[in-house]
Order: structure tokens, then C-alpha cells, then sequence
């Protein structure tokens, strides 16, 4: 389902339903595994044991048999053996177009070899992979779909309008392409990177961001590095201060988080970041998406673009 069309709802629903055992649902975030918590906690009227980093469950927890754990995949594949005396009737996916990575195979055959009745649900946006790694590796069936397209038409998302700003300083014809994750052509992003952390390009860019934000309207801003959010922010920063704050993987967790709460609260106007918010992140505030990162990728494309499609509360 796209983004904003209520995969997180409809999880929640079907894990509240379920009566055959433990359940995990596996994110590969830290900010997805709480928000997947946290929207779990509003469903079924308790908070779900959060299996991440220094935060893990007690097993006379797991002896209660309907016991639902959210969990990044990165903690699970480090403690497969933990839960071998209670394993899991439902394993939920978030984002499962990853599904095929090393990590998630991994703990799928451990748990389906524990317990074969085991079931796999995945929700995505962007099930659609071109570098040949079939999600038919991990799941049987699509039990239903509803695009973007769909879901504007039908009133559960707001229509997308798109502005463009010409930067006479920047140069894309020399740009080489290379493979990404997902096995699609993109640009290069060293190449790009230099590109567009040129102080000219810098300031073109800036400019119509704020022309058309104004004071009140909020945006994510998806850069085309690290390096480049951080220049990013700074030169936003001169036009207006403190009206941005550049996010990477590497920031330390009470820093994003704040950020985050920031941003939520309306005390931010301008996330920065690269890969950070591309998936999974919620913020119906957003009324600004900056593709400041150019892509020929139509799932990074479609995946920040539904960053700002979900309505306010209210207005469906």
C-alpha cells in the first residue's frame, strides 16, 4: 500500500487478532521500531516489548504466548537463540521489499525451522525490486495492494503539487550512473555529492525552499550525502536561523530524537538529512517535500515523495 494508506493500522489489527503464538515485527530503523510501538500501544491498549539495542525483553514475558515484540533486524540476527524456547507464530515485516537481504532470510529459516507453522507478513510502499531478487523468496501471495494513484482518487491522501526551481549553477550532463540498493541505475553519489555541495549550488538552492515554505509551512529535505546535509542545513541556517537541522545515521540517538520531537511539535521547520526519513517516517505536518537529491530511482523517488502525502488529522 503507499505511503500513508494505513500499513501500520492494519498490521496493528491483524497482531491484535492473532491467536497463534508470539508475534515479532521487525523494522530496520530505531525511529520505525518506536513508532511501530508506539502506534501498537494505541491498538491494542498496551506498549509492545521493544527488542533494540540495550532495550530487550525478560523471558517470563514471552510465556504469556500471545507476547508481541518490535524489534530491529539488526538486534534479532545478534540474538536468534534468545527466543529458541518461545518461538514466534507471526513474524510481521515493515518495509519488505528488504526482505531478501542476508539478515532477514536469516532469521526466517531459524524461526520457520523452529516452528514450520510460522507465518511472514510483509507491508511496503515499493514492492517492486529491479535487481532480480524476487520477493517470492519470502512470500507466497500479495494479499492486497492499493497504489498512490488509488489512494489520492479515493480521498485517503492529499494530491501532489509539484514545483520546480531552475539552478543555472548546476550541472548534471557529466553525471555518471551506478547500481543501487535496489539494483536500479542511479546517479553517482560521490559525483552528485560534489555537484551540489558547491557554494553556489548551495545557495540556489536554498532560496526557493524558503521563498515557497515562508514562515509556517513545514518540509523534509532529502540531500544527496551526508556530507551534504550538514552543508545544507548550515547555509539554510544563514538565511534564517535555526530554522534547520541536518539528521544522519551517525547522529547520536537523544540528538535525532529531539530532532524528531522538534520537527513533530512544529518547533522545527526543516529536516535535513540523507537515508535517514526516506522510509517508514510519519509526519502529517509535512507540507513540503525538497528533493534536493536528484534520482533516476523510482522507489527512492516514490518513497520520499510519501513522505508528505498523509492528510491532517481530521481533513479526511
Amino acid at each position: 500500500m503507499a505511503t500513508g494508506l494505513g500499513k501500520t493500522v492494519i498490521l496493528c489489527r491483524i497482531a491484535s487478532e492473532w491467536q497463534r503464538g508470539n508475534i515479532l515485527v521487525l523494522a530496520h530503523r530505531i525511529e520505525l521500531v518506536d513508532q511501530l510501538a508506539d502506534s501498537m500501544e494505541v491498538e491494542l491498549g498496551y506498549r509492545p516489548v521493544v527488542e533494540q539495542g540495550p532495550r530487550g525483553c525478560e523471558h517470563d514475558h514471552m510465556e504469556q504466548g500471545g507476547m508481541i515484540v518490535t524489534a530491529s533486524i539488526q538486534s534479532m540476527t545478534s540474538r536468534l537463540a534468545k527466543f529458541d524456547s518461545y518461538p514466534f507464530g507471526l513474524i510481521i515485516i515493515d518495509e519488505c521489499h528488504r526482505a531478501t537481504s542476508p539478515s532477514y532470510m536469516k532469521l526466517i529459516e531459524h524461526y520457520r525451522q523452529l516452528y514450520p507453522d510460522c507465518r511472514v507478513l510483509g507491508v511496503t510502499a515499493t514492492p517492486n525490486r529491479t535487481d532480480k531478487t524476487a520477493l517470492g523468496l519470502v512470500f507466497q501471495e500479495i494479499a492486497f495492494e492499493m497504489g498512490i494513484v488509488d489512494g489520492i482518487e479515493a480521498g485517503w491522501l492529499v494530491d501532489v503539487e509539484q514545483k520546480f526551481a531552475v539552478l543555472e549553477q548546476v550541472d548534471f550532463s557529466k553525471l555518471k550512473c551506478k547500481k543501487n540498493e535496489f539494483g536500479e541505475l542511479d546517479f553517482k553519489p560521490d559525483e552528485l555529492e560534489k555537484i551540489l555541495s558547491e557554494e553556489k549550488a548551495l545557495h540556489e538552492m536554498t532560496r526557493p525552499i524558503l521563498d515557497v515554505a515562508g514562515d509556517g509551512r513545514q518540509g523534509i529535505v532529502f540531500a544527496s550525502s551526508v556530507p551534504h546535509a550538514h552543508l545544507w542545513a548550515m547555509v539554510m541556517n544563514r538565511y534564517k536561523d535555526g530554522c534547520a537541522m541536518a539528521i544522519d545515521g551517525t547522529t547520536n540517538a537523544l540528538e535525532r530524537s529531539d530532532a524528531v520531537r522538534r520537527f513533530r511539535e512544529g518547533d522545527l521547520q526543516f529536516l535535513v538529512n540523507f537515508g535517514v526519513f526516506v522510509e517508514g517516517f510519519d509526519a502529517p505536518s509535512t507540507s513540503l517535500i525538497i528533493m534536493g537529491r536528484p534520482t533516476q530511482s523510482v522507489l527512492v523517488y516514490t518513497q520520499m515523495l510519501g513522505r508528505g502525502t498523509r492528510p491532517l488529522p481530521g481533513t479526511v
